[in-house]
């Protein structure tokens, strides 16, 4: 193993959950001899990519990564960011995934990353949908406050289907549903035979509201398949509140 396999090692040790380690952690973690790490640990700290705390003897990423941070940050739109996160859920999923963004009262698909599956419902970007009957669309309007989401459904909410909310008031209980649960679902309602379970999020820039969708067969969906999408959607979400907060 190179030094630069063995300081990219290194780096991949720290996490949220653990930003700080002792050199002895280290080096079990990455499983190299002491005297090679320590060497390692020397050149990571002298560029700035490690910092040491001389009175805990911790080491922590140092502000040199925090600037190489930025420097991604400033050059990937938040919209690039969530297709790539997308494409990991559609890959271990299986299944074809949708980012949405409001147009007016409906949402429109920007983007479709198919899956893994031969099977694949799919809708073209440019396909618009009601919110109140799609997963990723209740997601969406769950993000707005009341105000801003009343403002946005049409007082008579068009006709889709019977699983559909037919009112305000049947569509004021779902998004109070996704916003205590963190999940929204759909089965049968834009498209017989199609179900998927949706998240959304706001750019942090424009501040614009994202949906995202996950489709299925309705046939296919299995508890186990349920609960595989809905917590690959709970990471990919939780990643990007990490990376926008």
């Amino acid at each position: 193993m190179s030094a630069l396999e063995d300081g990219i090692a290194i780096l991949g040790c720290f996490s949220f959950e653990e930003p700080a380690l002792t050199q002895a952690e280290l080096t079990r973690r990455v499983g190299r001899p002491k005297a090679t790490i320590s060497r390692v640990m020397k050149t990571l700290r002298d560029t700035g990519m490690l910092e040491f705390d001389a009175a805990t003897r911790l080491y922590r990423p140092g502000i040199r990564l925090f600037e190489l941070g930025q420097i991604s940050r400033a050059h990937q739109s938040f919209l690039d960011l969530v297709q790539k996160h997308l494409q990991h859920v559609c890959a271990v999923g299986g299944h074809t995934g949708y980012i949405t963004v409001f147009d007016g009262p409906q949402l429109a698909v920007l983007r479709m990353v198919r899956g893994s599956s031969p099977i694949a419902i799919a809708s073209a970007p440019g396909y618009r949908a009601w919110p109140h009957a799609t997963s990723n669309g209740r997601a969406m309007l769950a993000v707005l406050t009341d105000e801003e989401w009343q403002q946005r459904v049409p007082q008579k909410l068009p006709a889709v289907s019977r699983n559909s909310p037919q009112t305000h008031e049947e569509l004021i209980e779902r998004i109070q549903r996704i916003r205590e649960t963190g999940r929204s679902c759909s089965s049968d309602e834009t498209y017989e035979g199609v179900s998927s379970q949706g998240i959304a999020f706001r750019d942090p820039d424009s501040l614009e509201v994202i949906g995202v969708a996950i489709s299925y067969p309705t046939g296919l969906g299995s508890a186990e398949l349920k609960d595989k999408i809905a917590g690959l959607l709970d990471d990919m979400k939780r990643e990007l509140e990490r990376h926008s907060s």
